[in-house]
């Protein structure tokens, strides 16, 4: 792999990182003001789940050689975690939180770009970390398609559901797969190909 590849795709693991950690904060704390117990477990699920990936992609940078650093998304991320963690209410949530992702568009897209680039980068010469990426954007998904679908029941454009934002069995099971140490006990890779 040349250096710049291996640099944009650090740089974008980075990018990714800061995300994670940001959404990871960001729906604990809509979780604790939550009175409704579905809302509130859907919002933990989804912390919980950011912050697993932080992890993982701080793991994956020093794989590579790299660690979590500073990422050009900081600045922004910060003025809208202080913006959006006292927002109360579901809908209310949502809503501002679309309106500083358009309002920010413009100062995001360089951090954006180096996202893509470093997923581009992995796709052409690093299997393993783009595998481990767009497993990770299969789970960001799932996330996603579980806060509309709630905003969508809130605002009575869709029945109400207890659908939480659980993986498919398939995303553990690839999970389970990915974060097993190599030199795993029998019985833990049979449970595995079980």
């Amino acid at each position: 792999m040349s250096t710049s590849r291996r640099d944009e795709i650090l740089e974008g693991l980075n990018v990714f990182r800061a995300l994670e950690t940001w959404g990871a904060v960001l729906y604990a704390a809509w979780a604790e003001h939550e009175a409704d117990p579905l809302l509130r477990a859907g919002h933990l699920i989804i912390a919980e789940r950011e912050a697993n990936h932080a992890r993982l992609l701080t793991e994956r940078l020093r794989a590579l050689g790299g660690g979590p650093g500073p990422a050009c998304v900081d600045q922004v991320l910060a003025e809208q975690l202080a913006e959006l963690r006292v927002v109360r209410g579901f809908v209310a949530q949502l809503d501002a939180l679309k309106t500083v992702s358009d309002r920010d568009r413009a100062r995001m897209a360089g951090c954006q770009a180096a996202l893509a680039r470093g997923f581009a980068a992995a796709e052409a010469s690093d299997p393993d970390t783009h595998r481990f990426w767009a497993q990770l954007y299969s789970e960001e998904r799932v996330s996603g398609s579980w806060y509309r679908s709630k905003y969508g029941e809130l605002r009575g454009s869709r029945p109400r559901t207890d659908v939480l934002p659980v993986l498919a069995p398939d995303q553990i099971v690839r999970r389970a797969r990915s974060s097993a140490p190599s030199t795993e006990p029998a019985a833990c890779a049979a449970v595995a190909d079980a």
